[in-house]
């Protein structure tokens, strides 16, 4: 009061007035008093009616599918004395005027407040994957006009996409796709037993000078080659909730709904990895890091842990450890065995990150759980071919592998049941390599051909235990009843052997 006194000033406005200070604000009117109320932005204060036109519009049906119509309806917020022209481009990225058929303007007469655009997407046969469309108005809007809504985008979905030859987690294949493995890339692993098996791996996959890491960008880029769904090549296939999603739907905002995103299975608070500026830069396979085992935080894009996973359910794991993270209700679990093998890659990738027993803390860095439930898992779901194929996509980008994936028996000499054994490498020769076997998965027997001389089959458990010997000398049908697990089926010649996984069910 003393100040307004002083200055000669003798009324006072209260933003606060209504006790809407938050919302309202005090507004000059046009006899030159004030009041307190909601703003009235591109309009004058004391307007009760805006005193300008909104443009709107809305895209529908959705979604959008090549080879189909799709209307574009743009309405005014009050109707015009004249004829008003509307100019506005559709497009976005590789999604130009080629791609469709219909107006860039429509035309509102005097009077009328709705016009309706009509649009074909073109049905082309060319596989250039899903692709989203922008309505842009881009600076086409008049003074006196104004945006209610601007650069709103839809998903335009390819109907030219492909379909692999191996199934998905929740319907896999096994023995469809081999790995990528140099044939000497294990060579050092043979005959050693733990500890020194575990260096050995190490000093495979953390090789200086051979192994790469590559920016947290190109992570998504990484992803939508090794996540791609086998049903769908135009999408990827999301972890926890065992669906496929357009590769276009990546999040890019804060709004995750229908969105996909990276997820580190060994979650970064957990392991001490972190992000630097460079990690924004998309570079493309040919432009590398250099990294060892003691580039912790290069676990941050080192994409054998990294997962394409729904953006949702991301946040519900958070960093959680496993099984106190089990995936959504309903779920069949067709991840588990991917997310411990990933989990066992990491603790030999990096120094000072373990898997423990028990479920540590969640503020807990350097350790997560639980080793018990990772085992297990890794034995009631051994590796499939989804998951062989995106070993052989990383490898093309890291030059390094998850060895537990290509030698799932690994696990049980490091954690497991043989910890202290002397790991064998199984040395395959070219001369076996027509033996196969089907139908595998098995449920109570398998057939095991390309069998052309006498031959001794030995089926070996995940404990390394002999469940069935037998010599043969043509192809044979096996009746068994093994109980559910994953099976290495040994194939010996007198100059030759061969390895193969069997998966019982």
């Amino acid at each position: 009061m003393a100040l307004m006194t002083l200055l000669g000033i003798n009324e006072q406005y209260n933003e606060n007035e209504n006790g809407n200070k938050t919302t309202e604000s005090v507004q000059r009117k046009s006899d030159g008093t004030y009041e307190t109320k909601a703003p009235t932005p591109h309009s004058l204060n004391d307007a009760t009616v805006p005193t300008y036109t909104g443009i709107d519009f809305t895209v529908a049906p959705l979604p959008i599918t090549e080879g189909s119509n799709f209307d574009i309806t743009f309405t005014l917020s009050q109707p015009q004395t004249t004829d008003f022209v509307l100019n506005y481009t559709i497009d976005l990225g590789t999604f130009d005027s080629t791609d469709y058929t219909g107006p860039s303007q429509v035309t509102f007469t005097a009077g009328q407040t709705s016009v309706v655009a009509n649009y074909t997407i073109i049905d082309d046969t060319i596989d250039e994957g899903d692709e989203e469309l922008r309505v842009n108005l881009d600076n086409n809007v008049p003074i006196g006009f104004k945006r209610l809504k601007d650069n709103e985008r839809h998903l335009v979905v390819d109907n030219d996409f492909q379909v692999a030859a191996y199934g998905t987690p929740l319907a896999p294949t096994y023995g469809i796709v081999s790995s990528t493995a140099p044939l000497d890339y294990y060579d050092t692993l043979d005959g050693l037993a733990s500890p020194q098996l575990e260096t050995a791996i190490t000093n495979i996959i953390a090789e200086e000078f051979v192994v790469r890491i590559h920016t947290y960008d190109d992570i998504v880029q990484i992803m939508k080659e090794s996540d791609q769904s086998p049903l769908n090549s135009n999408q990827v296939w999301l972890m926890y909730t065992e669906q496929q999603r357009s590769k276009a739907d990546y999040q890019t905002g804060s709004n995750s709904t229908g969105k996909w995103n990276r997820e580190h299975i060994y979650p970064r608070s957990r392991g001490g990895f972190f992000e630097i500026e460079y990690d924004e830069t998309i570079d493309g396979m040919a432009v590398w890091t250099d990294t060892n085992v003691d580039s912790l935080r290069h676990g941050q894009s080192d994409a054998h842990h990294l997962r394409a996973t729904d953006g949702g359910e991301n946040s519900s794991r958070g960093n959680k450890d496993y099984p106190e993270y089990d995936g959504p209700n309903g779920t069949q679990g067709s991840w588990h065995g991917d997310v411990a093998r990933a989990i066992f890659y990491m603790t030999l990738r990096y120094n000072n990150i373990d898997v423990v027993n028990g479920n540590p803390s969640n503020s807990t860095v350097g350790q997560i759980g639980d080793l018990a439930t990772l085992l297990q898992w890794h034995r009631n779901d051994p590796p499939d071919d989804f998951e062989m194929n995106r070993n052989n996509v990383i490898f093309t980008w890291q030059i390094n592998r998850n060895p537990f994936i290509d030698n799932p028996e690994l696990v049980e000499y490091i954690w497991g049941n043989q910890v202290g054994q002397n790991f064998t490498l199984s040395n395959e020769s070219t001369e076996l390599t027509t033996v196969k076997l089907f139908p595998n998965p098995s449920e109570n027997n398998f057939h095991i051909s390309g069998i052309e001389q006498d031959t001794q089959v030995v089926i070996y458990d995940q404990l390394g235990r002999i469940a069935i010997k037998r010599d043969i000398d043509q192809n044979t049908t096996f009746e068994h009843d093994l109980p559910i697990g994953l099976y290495i089926v040994k194939v010996q010649t007198e100059n030759a052997s061969q390895s193969l996984k069997l998966i019982v069910k």
